[in-house]
């Protein structure tokens, strides 16, 4: 059993079919939306995405429901969402202390409450829980299977038709991201579903086999790196807690990671493959990315004559496409952007701001983004980012959230939500997961009640 049960969240109230129906059909349409993070509009001055709006709609009807405002408020004081109230309080503290636009800060302090209104909302009722649960299992192999049919489609027709992609400059590659965002984070949503989805009790073979071949695939669309580390981190944990931690045969617990092990096994040989057929050596870095020939222009030793610098400049309809998925630089790429960034966000952490933060969403207001002139730096690893808006004290309360979220987690579902979280934490430090909508679903998830079915198993 858990620390805390059912009665502080996961309600099983009496409603009657109309309302059941509205607030089911409202947590769908929240899961729907974390996967359409493209999607957004400005308003009032912020730009305001799907993802965002539905969770309110959601909360908004869970409070004026005579009877679904008691479970969202009996949720509200679960130790996980008081844990993350904590968290954004500081953060409201923070801006109003240090952030020289209490404006710029708003868009994100805004997020970070919706995301708690969103986290209790799910946490509310066991149903909405349960429902968001199967619709993510569900998503798994069509997300991954039509990002691959993305992918496939924008680098065969070199940029011609080029729905659900963006062209990675860099690489000169077209990379997926479907309705994400993003591909980092088309891949996140893909792998974090992937991880609830293969460590599933009972799950079937015809499943395992649909997740073993699809998942690869997706992940090769998306042309990311973090991700694969991240889910084969996610799954040794899962298997390493269940063969050490679980009260039962050796041949019980074997047969319970076998599922983990086949995504293993398909995913480093179709990675293997794809790294190793790379012959090309990656894009010049020591071009912008956006450099054009009449731009580039130097001067002689002499200084008598201007002479053309070396340039090139990548053309989505004839990219010359890299080997990005072998290409691990430390110097370079997207590892070495990261690196810039963490030396950027370095300078302002020293005496009281290294302790209590320089308030949140503030790196843009006092960087510009590397190789980028003129746009707003953002950090887009969320240790760095914590430590830097919200300091030692917001980082603290971070780590204090994840750490109550693993011991709310029921027993029998420890493993899973080990090898989730630490695939969730690699993740979220090399890309800006935090803030995004699957992060709440996820975590309500995991923290919901045993299903019937599970108890069924854990008994057999």
């Amino acid at each position: 059993m858990s620390l805390f049960t059912a009665s502080t969240a996961y309600a099983r109230p009496d409603l009657t079919a109309r309302t059941r129906l509205i607030t089911l059909g409202l947590i769908a349409a929240v899961v729907v939306s974390s996967f359409l993070g493209r999607y957004d509009a400005e308003i009032v001055g912020f730009r305001v995405r799907v993802e965002q709006v539905v969770p309110l709609l959601l909360a908004g009807w869970m409070l004026v429901h005579p009877v679904l405002r008691g479970a969202f408020f009996r949720a509200l004081r679960h130790p996980v969402p008081l844990v993350y109230a904590a968290f954004v309080v500081w953060n409201v503290v923070t801006t109003l202390l240090f952030s020289p636009s209490l404006t710029w800060s708003a868009s994100i302090l805004i997020w970070l409450v919706i995301d708690l209104l969103l986290l209790v909302s799910m946490m509310a009722l066991a149903e909405g829980a349960d429902l968001a649960a199967r619709l993510g299992r569900l998503s798994v192999a069509p997300w991954a299977l039509v990002g691959f049919a993305a992918y496939a489609v924008a680098n065969l027709t070199r940029g011609q038709v080029a729905l659900g992609t963006d062209f990675d400059y860099l690489y000169e590659v077209y990379v997926a991201r479907v309705t994400a965002i993003e591909a980092n984070i088309y891949a996140s949503i893909l792998i974090f579903w992937t991880l609830l989805t293969i460590t599933r009790r009972g799950i079937g073979r015809w499943e395992i086999a649909a997740v073993a071949v699809a998942v690869p695939l997706g992940l090769v669309a998306s042309q990311t790196r973090t991700a694969v580390f991240s889910l084969v981190l996610g799954l040794g944990i899962f298997a390493v807690f269940t063969l050490f931690s679980l009260r039962s045969s050796w041949r019980e617990r074997i047969t319970r990671i076998l599922p983990a092990g086949i995504l293993i096994a398909t995913l480093v040989v179709t990675y293997g493959i794809i790294a190793a057929m790379g012959g090309t050596a990656p894009a010049d870095r020591t071009l912008p990315a956006t450099a054009s020939p009449s731009a580039s222009v130097s001067t002689s030793p002499t200084g008598t004559a201007p002479s053309p610098a070396p340039t090139r400049e990548p053309d989505p309809t004839n990219p010359e496409q890299q080997n990005k998925i072998g290409d691990v630089d430390f110097v370079g790429g997207t590892i070495g952007f990261r690196l810039e960034v963490a030396g950027l966000a370095a300078q302002e952490m020293k005496g009281i701001n290294l302790w209590l933060g320089n308030g949140t969403n503030t790196f843009g207001l006092r960087h510009e983004q590397p190789g980028t002139p003129g746009i707003s730096g953002h950090i887009i690893m969320l240790p760095v980012q914590v430590l830097y808006d919200g300091g030692i004290v917001g980082l603290g309360v971070l780590v204090l959230f994840f750490v109550t979220v693993f011991v709310c987690v029921p027993r029998e579902r420890k493993p899973v939500a080990a090898g989730l979280l630490a695939s969730y934490l690699l993740s979220a430090t090399l890309t800006s997961m935090f803030w995004f909508a699957v992060t709440w679903i996820l975590i309500a998830v995991l923290l919901r009640p045993l299903t019937e079915d599970e108890r069924d198993l854990d008994r057999v």
